[in-house]
């Protein structure tokens, strides 16, 4: 029996319950529901250990990944959570110590992020499984669906480093100290560019978190808005290239697939690139423009004056590896 992977699941399951879009925004980083003249945004993320941390991970950092997955997907819609939920499954060997832990890593996450946790559930599992849930309000949101011809591409940071973390931590590849050091934190201690995407809210005509890679990011906005995005660089740094030459590993592989980043990727109007890029000097952030977006389909790299295909691939859950 054919193995389905999780788009294909999601896609079964959202066509058996009919959801209409006058209900809600499926498909996208949140779901909402119109409240007065607000929206009312949804989001649920859910973190299983043995797929979503490597072994290297802390309980407490597992706990603050938790809030930062369904965090970093309201920061790419522009919008500040109220409250969020947890909800655990705790595996029987779990002491006393252990859940100790755990909770000092949300309550590190809510000092860090000025998130609200007020609740949750708990149950037993055969391993740590957190499932954390956020609700907020908020006018508007930035969806996948609004690039516009002419409209620059641009992300909230690099890429590369949390795949050459990955490779470190789980293959021992070798690296210079001080980027081993900030490849590795990428993945233990991933960050959400919360302050910069309500920032950015009011300028993106599209925008996504970009946990699940460059390339898949970039195709699925490429495909809501029905447009062609087109780059002409990546947004990434030397030392990750270096790093790829060194260990001999695919240096687009690293940056376009490798997932888990936990950036924006947004589109802009031209007009706007010198505020966004104030914005995110305040935020603490280092903007990239990689490319424009353009009439017709599919996402392309430029090189050497030819358009090269991007592959749409990244990190999905349950797909064939």
């Amino acid at each position: 029996m054919k193995r389905l992977s999780e788009l294909q699941i999601i896609d079964l399951i959202s066509k058996a319950l009919a959801i209409s879009k006058k209900r809600t925004i499926w498909n996208d980083d949140v779901a909402t529901i119109p409240l007065a003249n607000k929206l009312l945004v949804f989001k649920c993320d859910m973190l299983v250990q043995s797929t979503d941390a490597p072994r290297q991970m802390r309980l407490w950092q597992i706990a603050r990944k938790s809030v930062v997955s369904s965090l970093s997907d309201f920061a790419c819609k522009g919008v500040k959570p109220l409250a969020t939920l947890v909800s655990l499954a705790i595996p029987k060997d779990f002491t006393g110590k252990d859940i100790a832990e755990l909770a000092d890593g949300f309550k590190i996450a809510e000092k860090e992020f000025d998130v609200n946790i007020i609740g949750g559930d708990t149950n037993e599992g055969k391993e740590l499984v957190i499932d954390c849930c956020m609700v907020g309000l908020s006018d508007h949101i930035v969806k996948r669906s609004g690039a516009k011809n002419g409209d620059l591409i641009v992300t909230s940071g690099p890429f590369g480093y949390s795949a050459s973390g990955l490779k470190i931590l789980t293959k021992r590849a070798r690296a210079r100290a001080g980027f081993k050091d900030k490849a590795v934190k990428t993945v233990l201690m991933p960050k959400p560019r919360l302050r910069f995407g309500l920032l950015l809210a009011k300028y993106a005509t599209s925008s996504m978190d970009s946990s699940d890679g460059l390339a898949i990011t970039l195709h699925e906005l490429s495909i809501r808005s029905k447009k062609r995005f087109v780059l002409d660089e990546l947004p990434t740094k030397d030392e990750v290239k270096e790093f790829a030459k060194r260990n001999r590993y695919d240096f687009n592989e690293l940056v376009l697939h490798g997932g888990e980043e936990y950036e924006i990727v947004a589109t802009i109007p031209k007009r706007h690139l010198k505020k966004v890029r104030s914005l995110a000097r305040e935020a603490g952030c280092r903007l990239f423009v990689i490319g424009m977006v353009e009439r017709g389909k599919g996402v392309f790299m430029l090189e050497k004056g030819k358009r090269i295909k991007i592959e749409k691939r990244g990190w999905e859950h349950l797909a064939r590896t």
